[in-house]
């Protein structure tokens, strides 16, 4: 018994069937050398007779290579080999095993790369964009092997976006004055304001960019550059070179947040209390209070409120910032977007808004019943039908909304007359008979979502809540809380941006903070019998913490022994 070989002799493969029942020979190739077994491409090794047709080549490779890169400003030409030669089949001995391989003969050349083959293969590829001819042909004469740039593009030049340059503080600052020789305690609140003819800021237009072109000479044009929208009010001055004047003296404040609006605020100051001899405080620009607010008393700002005493079971709304140098017990504090949908005005209008689009909707469709069944209907004696039977749902917004505007101090409170004016048709329905009812509750509809966008203008860009203390109160902001003093107990605290304890020795028990920043406390937890609960998505630190939960995003953990300087989420 004998098993089976296989030899390799001058370019042939040779095979030797076994002898007496022995083993065929096995046959494989190494690359570039690809095999063919009765017309079959050998993947594997596999074994042969000598009734196998076996034939051989070589898998060519490229001799040269032109890529684009992926912004397609530049073309690399790369060159393997200048010539292509002959292979010939490597002798071996007869073997029962044997892996076919091949070496070039460079007596046999078989092509060769020239100067217009590359030329072809780029007019093929359509690259045309300043093609370096000469640098191909010296890479073809001093072979490097390396990629080189034959062709480029011109990248464009991107424009630049508008923006603005801001040349007033929007925060306030707390600063010390001597009167007399003496500190001013009391009235160290340091309000931005600028006088009439001030430059308060510059738009500093959008610049086009500049195209460029491809390998492929096709134009690349630049993304267009952002535009930021800009509106003055009729304090402000845009000039055609973009600078912003103010016209007038007072704060200058930014509204908005797609089209910014310059604005400059005027102020109403409460000399003493806002108690029940002067009313709730309604005011479209800055409250400043000298004194307290008291009990169940409102103030509300489409601008800042400036505080200098404490704040007793009262409600603050802002579209600005609420700062408060004195206490707060028992209130509602909203600045920002909370201080534009806590407004009374706004929420007033917003609800009376979806009640009249709902009447407008029933009285059509009973009209049209109405019609069906050939009976006489008159719009004006539905809709007070409807209205009537709606009285306690209707009228009390209504006379919220009118308790609103009467207390509106000063400045426009004229600008509310027909908002008054057409509320109280719905307190004596029977005057929708002598009016046009359709138009007339179109025309409402319409100046109800003026006064909602009005409002919503207002919200300021960046507020703050600034306060000493806190005892169970609400407070809620699109901005950053800054607790300055003792600290916050039994409250609620939410803010867009970060709640900040800057005492060192300032508490925080039996509250519930939530930040979507971070969250900075001191002294957290104690003897309220109410657990404390500090919830954010970025990250809170504590300087003690005695018990309490704190959250960072959906990942809570409850403390039971006492912690120090303690970062978590970190």
């Amino acid at each position: 018994m004998k098993s089976g070989t296989i030899e390799i002799k001058k370019h042939t493969i040779i095979v030797h069937d076994p002898v007496a029942g022995g083993k065929l020979p096995v046959i494989g190739a190494i690359a570039p050398v690809k095999l063919r077994i009765n017309g079959i491409v050998l993947e594997t090794e596999s074994v042969v007779s000598a009734s196998d047709c076996i034939d051989w080549e070589i898998k060519k490779k490229p001799l040269f290579d032109i890529k684009v890169s992926d912004d397609r400003l530049r073309a690399y030409f790369q060159l393997y080999s200048k010539h292509r030669y002959a292979w010939r089949l490597l002798n071996t001995e007869r073997m029962s095993r044997i892996i076919v391989s091949a070496e070039e003969d460079k007596s046999v050349i078989l092509d060769t790369v020239h100067l217009s083959d590359v030329a072809s293969e780029l007019e093929r590829k359509s690259i045309k964009a300043n093609v370096e001819l000469a640098l191909i042909q010296y890479e073809l004469m001093q072979p490097s092997g390396l990629p080189i740039v034959i062709a480029n593009g011109k990248a464009v030049v991107p424009g630049i976006d508008s923006k603005l340059e801001i040349y007033f503080s929007e925060q306030v600052e707390s600063r010390f004055f001597e009167v007399s020789g003496a500190v001013d305690f009391r009235n160290h609140l340091h309000i931005p304001s600028v006088k009439k003819g001030e430059r308060i800021a510059r738009k500093l237009p959008m610049i086009d960019g500049i195209p460029g072109y491809d390998v492929y000479g096709k134009v690349i044009m630049p993304l267009p550059p952002k535009d930021v929208p800009v509106v003055v009010k009729p304090g402000v001055e845009l000039t055609a070179e973009g600078d912003i004047i103010a016209r007038k003296e007072g704060r200058p404040r930014i509204t908005g947040k797609t089209v910014r609006a310059f604005d400059i605020s005027t102020s109403f100051t409460v000399s003493g209390d806002v108690d029940i001899g002067t009313g709730n405080i309604v005011f479209p620009g800055d409250v400043i209070v000298s004194g307290n607010v008291t009990d169940n008393m409102i103030v509300e700002s489409l601008g800042n409120v400036y505080i200098y005493g404490s704040v007793f079971n009262a409600t603050i709304t802002s579209t600005g910032s609420i700062h408060v140098m004195g206490n707060v017990m028992g209130s509602k504090l909203y600045t920002g977007y909370y201080g534009v949908i806590f407004n009374r005005l706004y929420a007033s209008a917003k609800k009376l808004e979806e009640q009249i689009e709902k009447l407008l909707g029933d009285a059509g469709m009973l009209e049209q019943a109405l019609e069906a069944r050939r009976q006489s209907s008159c719009f004006g004696k539905i809709v007070r039908l409807l209205v009537e039977r709606k009285t306690n749902e209707i009228s009390a917004v209504v006379q919220e909304m009118l308790t609103v505007i009467v207390s509106i101090q000063k400045i426009k409170k004229n600008e509310y007359t027909r908002l008054r004016e057409m509320s109280i048709i719905f307190i004596e329905p029977e005057r929708f008979l002598k009016t046009d009812t359709r138009r007339f509750l179109q025309s409402y509809l319409a100046l109800l979502n003026e006064t909602n966008q009005e409002v919503a203008r207002m919200q300021e860009v960046k507020v703050n809540t600034v306060i000493n203390q806190c005892h169970n109160s609400e407070l809620k902001t699109n901005g950053d809380i800054i607790i300055k003093r003792e600290g916050v107990i039994l409250s609620n605290l939410y803010a867009a941006g970060n709640i900040v304890f800057q005492y060192d020795s300032a508490v925080c028990r039996g509250a519930k903070l939530e930040a979507e920043g971070v969250i900075s406390a001191k002294i957290v937890g104690g003897q309220t019998g109410v657990k404390t609960i500090l919830k954010a998505k970025g990250q809170v630190s504590v300087k003690k913490m005695y018990e309490g939960r704190v959250c960072i995003g959906r990942n809570c953990v409850d403390i039971f022994e006492m912690v120090e300087n303690k970062n978590f989420g970190a």
